[in-house]
């Protein structure tokens, strides 16, 4: 019997859930199990949600979800950070793709994009004023990383006032912990350990996949915006 979204979403809370508490427990062997799960679980919503599909390789966020996954797997191996790094980049590019294609349904969001640009680009001269002197030779590939993602969030804020509020908060929502999430990565990995960094980056990471899956779902079910 093929599941129902309500189910999806209750399995994909308690693999969330099990994945921080694996964290906090430092059960690195049964992550190694569980954390490639996450993603899985919210293509099977996002596929068990949408009215009217696409191919795989033409749906921005299926490809999104691909490259995340994909990323997940990497980074749970040692010397694969470079390689993880460049699928998650990969993600953005989708999801960047997808919001840039997004159906307008009010024009007047442009009048937000200077505010909405500035504000990004102070973010990632300040992220990048912080994480610098720690790269070594990682500076030029973190820098591009960097670039890609604020395009990334400056996309999903252009969202607002473009799609509906409820569709653009969703989407929005998701682009910022998805950033939080990897800043806090990159602050922890390069500048100084601190304690609770995992559990803080996965939390932020499984809820922004949450909410840009649940944004998407919303805007292609919506029948002026496909």
């Amino acid at each position: 019997m093929k599941p129902k979204p309500k189910q999806l979403f209750f399995l994909f809370a308690l693999i969330g859930t099990l994945e921080i508490f694996l964290i906090s427990t430092k059960n690195e062997s049964l992550r190694l199990i569980f954390k490639p799960l996450i993603i899985p679980t919210l293509a099977a919503i996002y596929l068990s949600s949408v009215s009217a599909k696409k191919p795989f390789y033409k749906d921005a966020i299926l490809m999104g979800l691909f490259f995340s996954w994909l990323g997940d797997i990497l980074l749970q191996f040692d010397g694969y950070f470079i390689p993880g790094l460049i699928a998650f980049l990969t993600a953005h590019v989708f999801y960047i793709f997808f919001f840039i294609s997004t159906q307008s349904t009010n024009t007047s969001f442009f009048k937000l994009r200077p505010v909405m640009l500035i504000a990004v680009i102070a973010y990632l001269i300040e992220l990048m004023h912080l994480l610098w002197p720690h790269l070594g030779d990682l500076k030029i590939p973190v820098l591009l990383y960097g670039i890609t993602i604020s395009t990334m969030l400056s996309a999903a804020f252009w969202q607002y006032q473009k799609l509906d509020n409820s569709t653009s908060i969703l989407l929005m929502i998701g682009a910022a912990l998805f950033v939080a999430s990897d800043s806090i990565l990159a602050l922890n990995k390069f500048k100084k350990h601190f304690d609770l960094a995992g559990i803080y980056i996965m939390a932020t990471y499984i809820l922004a996949q949450f909410f840009i899956v649940v944004g998407s779902i919303r805007y292609r079910n919506t029948p002026h915006q496909q």
